[in-house]
Order: structure tokens, then sequence, then C-alpha cells
């Protein structure tokens, strides 16, 4: 059998051009309308911390709610360069999510010809990486630069060359800096690294990998603490003007664990749910990539196993559950789908039987590639789930992971008819002679003040109070509320009510009340 370990060493135009594929597809799915889906309320604010750093300078990061300051200071040219809009804000974590399957190429010697362009191809088709590729959160920026620590540190062991240290220690910095639960990534990989040595004296043998890993040199391990350090403090000081920031970011992570059980608490088969329903292709490639390395893999593989199903075992254990946190398992799988597709390829010598091997595999994941289009292009805001890999059958059956709205990537998420009443408030001030302003009396708002920030808003989020005559004391040309709120705008005849309420996410439904032109300008005459 050809052996693995040398198999990747140079890869053969038919894997490069397979990659360059990967990449293309990658692009296409993550950038084509990146604007489409309306901002989820976690982007919303996400991007309201941005206005305020684009245009006063000023972020000091909160440890209480929000995560780290890299996304941020990341997301800052893509505005000054793009301007203000959906895309320019999702821009960076599209970005990364394409680099993600780019720094596949850097393990190319491991994961051989075959495997590479495979796990690129997993990667670039994968439901969950692209959705969260498309949203202006922490997470594809996160389950990247984790990517980046890896291939760092393997690069680094084989070749002992600096730059492979400075793109280790800057990813972990980085990694850090994004995101609290880079904590339980580094003991998770600090424990697959010793499940993969303890593994191999259990099985009685040792890979050709054993003996090339090695301590860091004293200066080296020196230089990428301080680089690891920089990177943080320049971030969570808010370039050292906030120092207090960098006393928060050391008290997050005990934060972040009282509130474990607390919120979004879900059982612990939540992410094997939403892989059996959403991620079958990968599901299927690093069960089989698994059970290969647990009987014949070498020291890296077994670290790339242990990494996954650490990643699996900890956030499943942990109540805290959301589904964007599963990014940070679906990169590992696609390293183990490809090893598994480079093993069983070394086992079809003749190249008539790897080329009958191609068939089901491109059929597959091109049926992957279309399933992820429709789930982000199409079904984007489906807070119901319903779509799913063998979806039919499992409603015919009642299976838990194919029937329940839990178990997917929209997650309240805001809802498509949104945007219309943003269209309706545009035309509103429009036929107001461009009078722009606006009274929030809605509780649940978000994502309103991103795409209302060139109004002058009251964000209240209760009824205003009526004078006298039943009119809203307030001198506000429209008025947002939701439909629960309608009845006390009923006696109001200065404001017109909009014929039909527009569906913001699941349970939430609001109207927008326009001043009556002739109403106006007689409020406007009173002294």
């Amino acid at each position: 059998m050809m052996n693995l370990q040398d198999s990747g060493k140079r890869i053969g135009r038919w894997g490069s051009l397979a990659f360059i594929l990967a990449l293309l597809l990658a692009s296409w799915l993550r950038f084509e309308q990146l604007g489409l889906k309306p901002l989820h309320h976690d982007e919303s604010v996400n991007g309201w911390f941005m206005l305020s750093l684009l245009h006063e300078g000023d972020y000091r990061y909160n440890p209480d709610n929000y995560h780290g300051p890299s996304l941020y200071y990341l997301t800052l040219a893509p505005l000054r360069l793009l301007g203000e809009s959906d895309a320019a804000l999702r821009a960076v974590p599209a970005f990364f999510g394409l680099l993600a399957v780019a720094l596949l190429w850097l393990l190319r010697r491991r994961l051989g010809e075959v495997g590479t362009p495979v796990a690129a191809l997993l990667m670039a088709s994968s439901t969950g990486l692209v959705y969260y590729s498309r949203d202006f959160i922490h997470e594809m920026i996160f389950g990247c630069l984790s990517l980046g620590v890896v291939v760092g540190a393997v690069r680094y062991s084989d070749e002992r060359r600096f730059r492979w240290l400075i793109l280790g220690a800057v990813s972990l910095g980085l990694l850090f800096a994004t995101k609290e639960t880079a904590v339980v990534t580094l003991i998770v990989l600090i424990l697959a690294l010793i499940s993969a040595r303890v593994w191999e004296r259990i099985r009685g043998s040792e890979s050709a990998d054993s003996g090339r890993t090695g301590r860091v040199s004293f200066d080296h391990a020196v230089a990428g603490l301080v680089i690891f350090l920089f990177v943080n403090i320049i971030l969570y000081s808010s370039l050292f003007t906030n120092g207090a920031g960098i006393v928060d970011a050391l008290r997050s992570p005990w934060r972040w664990t009282l509130r474990s059980g607390s919120e979004h608490v879900k059982e612990f088969w939540y992410y094997a749910a939403i892989l059996l329903k959403l991620e079958a292709p990968l599901l299927i490639g690093a069960i089989t990539g698994g059970v290969l390395i647990a009987w014949r893999g070498s020291r890296f593989w077994l670290f790339s196993g242990a990494w996954t199903l650490g990643l699996f075992l900890a956030y499943s254990i942990i109540g805290y559950k959301t589904p964007w946190l599963i990014v940070n398992i679906l990169i590992p799988m696609a390293l183990l789908g490809g090893h598994a597709a480079q093993r069983i390829a070394t086992r079809f010598p003749s190249p008539a039987l790897r080329l009958l091997l191609l068939f089901p595999l491109v059929a597959g994941l091109g049926y992957a590639a279309w399933f992820t289009r429709e789930i982000n292009l199409v079904h984007y805001d489906d807070n119901q789930n319903r779509q799913g890999y063998f979806a039919d059958l499992g409603r015919s059956y009642n299976l838990y992971p194919l029937t329940n709205e839990q178990v997917g990537y929209v997650y309240a998420q805001t809802d498509r008819d949104f945007l219309n009443l943003v269209q309706l408030i545009e035309s509103e001030a429009a036929a107001a002679a461009g009078k722009r302003t606006i009274f929030i009396a809605a509780p649940e708002y978000w994502p309103l003040p991103w795409y209302l920030r060139q109004y002058s808003v009251d964000f209240t989020g209760k009824t205003p109070d009526f004078d006298a005559t039943g009119e809203p004391a307030i001198g506000h040309q429209m008025v947002i509320a939701n439909t629960d709120q309608l009845h006390a705008f009923s006696q109001s005849g200065g404001f017109k009510i909009s014929p039909t309420s527009y569906t913001m996410r699941p349970g939430v439904s609001l109207i927008l009340l326009a001043r009556q032109p002739d109403h106006h300008q007689e409020s406007e005459s009173k002294p």
C-alpha cells in the first residue's frame, strides 16, 4: 500500500485542479448575494458596535454579553472600502470561511493527493460552514483561526521554520481575541495531542511521523509568547486606550462559564442531530476516517481524530448550545473525511477502479453543494428548519433529528418580510419630504438600529404617552410598534397605520404608523 505520509508530498495536476475547484465553489457559496439575508439581531448588535468604532473610533470590550474585539477591527477596512452595507459587514466572515478552505493546502503532505481536494470540497460545501460564513458573528473567524493554530504547529514541527511559528502564534493570539471559548479549544488540542501519543502506545505501533515532534527552542518559544500577548493586549486594550479591557479579558471565561447552564440549554445529542440532518457527507466521511485512524492512523491523524471527538464531546456536554458553535466541530471533520478518501483511494491500484470510485464521490459532493445552496440562498430564513437530508423520510417515521424545529442552522433568524418594512419606511420618509424621525414602541426591535442608522430614532421599546385628544405625545414622523400594541393607537387620527403587519422573526410582527401629512402640518403651525 502507498505510504500515506509520502503520498501528499506532490499534488498532481488533477488534484491541484480539484483543489482550485473547491476554492471557486467556496468563494461562490460564501460571497454570492452576501447581502440577501436580513441581518440577524446578533449581527445587528455587532454592526452597531462596528459603527461606533468606524465613525467615532470608540470600542470597549464588554465581557458580560459580547465576544472579543478581533471581529470589529478586522471589519474596519471592508466598511471603509465598500461602504456601510450588509454585504460589506459580512465580508470578513466570508473571507475567513474561504481562508479556512485555502489553509488545507498547507496540510497537503498529510492529506495526500486525493484527501486534499476532498477535504477542501467537503469544507467548501458544508451547509453550516457556508451559513456562518455569511453571518457577521465571530464563529467563522474563530473556526478558521483554530485551523491556523494546527497548521502552524504541524508545519513548524515538520520544518522548524520560524514563519510557521508566527502563523501559529498569531492564529492563537487572534483566537483568544475573538471568543472566550478559545480556552475550550486550547484544552481540547492539548488533550488531543496527549491522547494521540497514548493511543499509539496502547496500539503498540508508532507511525512515520511519531519522531518528528520535538521541543520548541527557547528563543522561538519566547517569540511565540510575545506575539500571542501582543495581539491580545493591543486588541483588548482598544489600541492601548482601555487598560481595563485586558483585565476583563482575563475574567471573561469564568463569566461565560457561569452562564453555560442557564441560557440556550439543549440536550446532549443536539449537535449530533444537526450533523445527521444537515451535514451527512461530512458525518459519513468523519466516521469512516475515524475508524481508519483508530485502526492504523499516524500520530497526526490520531491527533485529528481526538481533536474532532474532543470538540464534539466538549460542546455536547456543555449545556449552553447554539447552532453556530458547531463550526468548531465541522472543520476537523472535513480533515477526517479527506483522510478517509485518501486511504480508500490507495486501496484501488488501478486508475479504472479509482475512476469508478470517483463517480459516487462527485455525485455526493455535487448534491451537497446543491443542498447547501438551497439552505443559504433559498431557505435562509426558514425558522422551522424543515430542510434536511432524508427530511421526507424523517417526517414519515417521526425521527427527532429530522422533525424537531430547533435542530438546524436557522435560529431566530430575521424574516425576509422584514425588508419590506424597511422599504415602506423609506417610501414614507420620501413622501414626507425626507423627514426621518422615528419612535420605536416595539419592545423587540433589533436589527432595526442597523437599518435605521440614517434616521433620528428613539429606541424606547414602549408605547408612547397620549395627550388629551388621544394623540401620541410625540413629534416623530413615524412609529414602529408591535401588533400587540396596535389597540393603543386605535383612536389616533394623526397616524396612518400600515395595511399589513411585517414579520421580523417568529412571534414578533411589526406595524408602521406614519403621520398624516395634513395633521403634521397642523401640529407644526401650533405655537
